[in-house]
């Protein structure tokens, strides 16, 4: 039996609100034309779908990850339905002690 193991972009869930704010950021961060054209999508049918006047295509987006080898929608949707709570409050007590260094040197400039 093999263990899943994920590890997560930090702040990537927070960073987007939903799917397709992250995909539409991948999208432009790459063009969208040349997106389109290795989707097979036209660019107007891609911006009406990104801009939320069309249905998106949960196939585009696995195309386009497919394509150019970009997990991070996949990422985003792990990030936002697969964490536990254990898992959150581990990543909390983890960056407690960067936190409370970052806060000494404030304190430290302040004085």
């Amino acid at each position: 039996m093999q263990q899943l193991s994920l590890s997560f972009e930090p702040g990537l869930a927070q960073r987007y609100s939903s799917i397709r704010e992250c995909f539409a950021a991948c999208v432009y961060q790459r063009g969208l034309g040349r997106v389109a054209a290795a989707i097979d999508c036209q660019p107007s049918n891609l911006s009406s779908m990104l801009s939320g006047d069309r249905n998106l295509d949960p196939a585009l987006i696995e195309k386009y990850m497919t394509e150019f080898g970009d997990r991070t929608p996949a990422l985003y949707w792990a990030a936002r339905h697969l964490q536990d709570q254990a898992t959150l409050k581990q990543q909390a007590l983890a960056a407690i002690p960067g936190v409370v260094e970052q806060l000494q040197r404030l304190m430290q400039e302040v004085a």
